[in-house]
Order: structure tokens, then sequence, then C-alpha cells
């Protein structure tokens, strides 16, 4: 790795395959002098890395929270009184290790890309809890936890201090954003400009318009129906319309695709609603591809339940749909959520929702990502009938918004919560952002120790 900072992950460990290969890449922990004192950062990576991501079958991704409890226990061995934990597991996770693991001073957090902030925002990023947020810990201890948002809109600055025992006394800060009045490094804007004279003239040609804003917000597709998802949906169904037979009106009607791979909003007042490349790589940028697959009804109600089975965590498997309508109650426990499950017919001259059944096998438009059991649907890729490869995902979306020319999706009531529960844990927001290390720079420390 080219890299001149140290990579930190505790709970990262490998098989007998590739121990020899990956050896010295990465540490648990980091000692630090800061003025004189002796400071302890101690890394962790999301344990559920195997089904967000493909690291291989080698490598293995332990608990955070008992790794780092054994971690830091070994760093206060060796007189370090002063601990930050700093990983990539996302909000809730985060505020359980400030409350579980004994010695953690504070936690310095990313892959959700929460944004926290203590009074006015400086712009229209919606606070979810104030910056630092304080977790309350299972030994009496009042825990600061710290994220910086994403796409390096802010810097994170935190103050804290502390007294001669490596007790937390105070913290404060909030994150710096970084607009117009902070000065760009001119180095890298030289190596920008030159990828942008390169790419402008692919990127930057508009496609289409929106004549709404496009919201792709984890605020709203990883915890209800967004109608960015909708759109999306909509583009992956009309790239699978054929020609009918006798008995149906198209081969195909139903989409899903995970809230979390939903990474941004269009914005309709933003260069008079044009949408370019350059946007729908924003928000569709994995490059993957918009597969078919055949399932019975049973498994899409397995994937369904799979959905919301821990709704509130703010995970990106929460499914956006098309030409489905389902009907949650989060009251009921994790597998018994799904009230009803519809689906549009294609067996029918006039098509309209009918309940699905358990036998009957559907085809599904879906992200490549789910077909092949990311997220944790494995039940898509083990009790899948037919498995066939499609077409690159910002292609699909495109080709559509190239032909509609102009798009305005709504809010339709295709994903439904009885009781109006969606509502609950709205404040826990998920999105996906890589802060793994370079967060240690985003943070100053120790301005006072008593």
């Amino acid at each position: 790795m080219n890299v001149n900072f140290p990579v930190l992950s505790a709970n990262i460990k490998s098989d007998n395959h590739i121990a020899s290969n990956i050896t010295g890449y990465f540490q648990p922990f980091k000692i630090l002098d800061v003025g004189g004192e002796k400071i302890a950062i101690v890394g962790y990576t999301s344990k559920e890395t195997p089904v967000l991501s493909d690291p291989g079958p080698h490598l293995i991704f332990e608990d955070e929270i008992t790794v780092l409890q054994h971690e830091v226990s070994k760093v206060l061995t060796l007189g370090v009184n002063k601990v930050i934990a700093l990983g990539h597991s996302g909000f809730e996770t985060d505020k359980l290790i400030a409350q579980r693991v004994s010695g953690v001073d504070v936690v310095v957090g990313g892959h959700s890309n929460t944004f926290l902030y203590t009074g006015t925002p400086p712009s229209n990023d919606v606070p979810v809890g104030n910056y630092p947020f304080i977790v309350n810990s299972d030994d009496g201890r009042s825990v600061p936890v710290v994220q910086a948002y994403a796409f390096g809109k802010y810097l994170g600055y935190l103050n804290v201090t502390f007294d001669a025992q490596g007790n937390v006394l105070h913290s404060s800060g909030n994150p710096i954003l970084l607009d117009s009045s902070i000065p760009e490094d001119p180095t890298l804007l030289l190596q920008i400009n030159k990828w942008k004279e390169q790419i402008n003239n692919f990127s930057a040609q508009e496609i289409g318009r929106t004549l709404v804003f496009l919201n792709g917000s984890s605020l709203e597709c990883r915890f209800r129906e967004c109608n960015l998802g909708n759109l999306i949906c909509d583009a992956m169904i009309y790239n699978n319309i054929r020609n009918p037979d006798e008995v149906r009106w198209n081969h195909v009607s139903l989409c899903i695709i995970n809230g979390g791979g939903i990474r941004a909003s269009i914005d309709e007042k933003s260069s008079n609603g044009s949408i370019t490349l350059e946007d729908l790589l924003s928000v569709l940028p994995f490059g993957g591809t918009f597969d078919l697959i055949e399932i019975k009804g049973s498994t899409l109600k397995k994937a369904f339940e799979h959905s919301v089975h821990r709704y509130g965590a703010s995970t990106g498997e929460f499914l956006q749909v098309g030409g489905i309508r389902v009907l949650y109650n989060l009251d009921n426990k994790p597998g018994e959520r799904v009230v009803t499950l519809q689906v549009i017919c294609t067996k029918c001259r006039v098509p309209k929702y009918i309940p699905v059944q358990m036998d009957e096998v559907y085809k599904v438009v879906l992200p490549a990502f789910l077909a092949e059991g990311g997220d944790g649907y494995t039940m898509l890729k083990n009790e899948s009938l037919k498995h066939d490869s499609g077409d690159l995902d910002v292609s699909v979306v495109g080709n559509y918004i190239a032909k509609m020319l102009r798009v305005y999706p709504a809010v339709e009531g295709r994903i439904q919560f009885s009781k109006d529960d969606s509502g609950h844990s709205s404040s826990n927001i998920i999105q996906m952002n890589f802060s793994f290390v370079s967060l240690i720079a985003f943070i100053i420390l120790i301005h006072k120790i008593l």
C-alpha cells in the first residue's frame, strides 16, 4: 500500500492462506505522543464487510466490541490512559462501542455518513444529534462519539479535555463546512483540473431533466419509499420490456433495489433540472449490473422480511421497489413483519396488484449485488431458480431518462407501514462513507491536559 500513515483495524484477521501476504499492512492500534501525553488509537472495521463487499474467503471480520475490549485492555496495561476508537462500522455500532467497551474515551466513526451538529447547521444537512454525541457507558463515563458526514464536505473538529488520570472532563466542537472560505490545495486542484479536462466532455453531457427533487438521501431510501428509488426501479423494469406473448403482456414486472445502493440525490434546482452522467455516477457509483432472477413467492417474501428485520438500525438492506406493494407492521417480531405483499400481474390484459402466491415463480429485476447474496440476501442467491446477468446500472437508468426526456417520480405508496411506524428510529441514519483512517486528521484533541 502506498500510504504514509498507519492503517488500523483490530478485528480483521486472516487464515493461513494469506497471513504472510498481509503482515505489516495494518495493525490493531497505534500509540501517539501528543504534547508529552500518550494516546492510543484503536481501529475497527464493520463485521458486516463480507456481506457489504467482496473481501474474499480468507479474511475474517470479527465482532468489533469483543475484539476492541481485548485490544483496549492490552493498551491500558502499557500505561496509556487515553484511548480513541477509530472505525468504520456505522453510528449504531459506534454508540455500542462507547457504551460497552471499558476504557474507550472517544469514538470517531464512519460508514454511516452520520451528520452531527450542535446549534444551527451551516448547510442544508439535517443533524441526527449533537456533536459530539454523548453516550453514557456501562462503567459510568460520558463518552463523546463523532462522525463528520461524507464526501469531504466537512472536516470534523473535536476538542477534548482530560484530567491527569485520563478521564474526559469536557468535549466540544463541530464539523467545519469546507466551503469557498476554505482555501483549496493548489497541488491537488491542479491534478483534479487535469482529469476534469479529460472527462467533462463525456460526463457533463445532459441526459435528460427532472422536474422534481430526486431524493436519494439515506433519511428516505434506507427507511421508507423514496422517489429516486422508484425512478431507478421503473427504469430497470422498462429496460426489460419485451414483446408480449399470448399469455403475458411482459415477462417481468417486478423490481427490488437495496436502499444502501442509492448514494446521492439529484437536485432539480441545480443546473435547471439537468441530469448528467456525472449525476448518475454519483447516485450509482459501483459499476454493477441490473440482473434478472427467477424465484418463488416464498423466497420473495423472505427477502421483504429481511428488508425490515432490523429496521431502525440504519442499514442499507431496506428495499426500494417497482411493481410491488408491501405493507409492514414493525410492532411484529422480525421475520413476521410483512402484513401484505402484492405484485403487478403479467398474465393479465389490464395490469393490477395481486397477492403473492408462495409457490408461484416470479421474475425479478435487481442489482447483481443482491442476486449474489449481498446485504445478507442469501435467500436470493441460494433459492434462485435462474440468474441472468444484465446491463450496466448507469446505462439502464440513463437510457430510461433519455427516452422520457423529463422525469417527475412521486412517492406513491409502494411501501407502507401500519400505525405510521415508518418514523421509528428515523434519527438513526446510516449511509456509506469510507472514513477509515483519514479521520485521524479530522480531530484535534488534547487542547488541555490537566
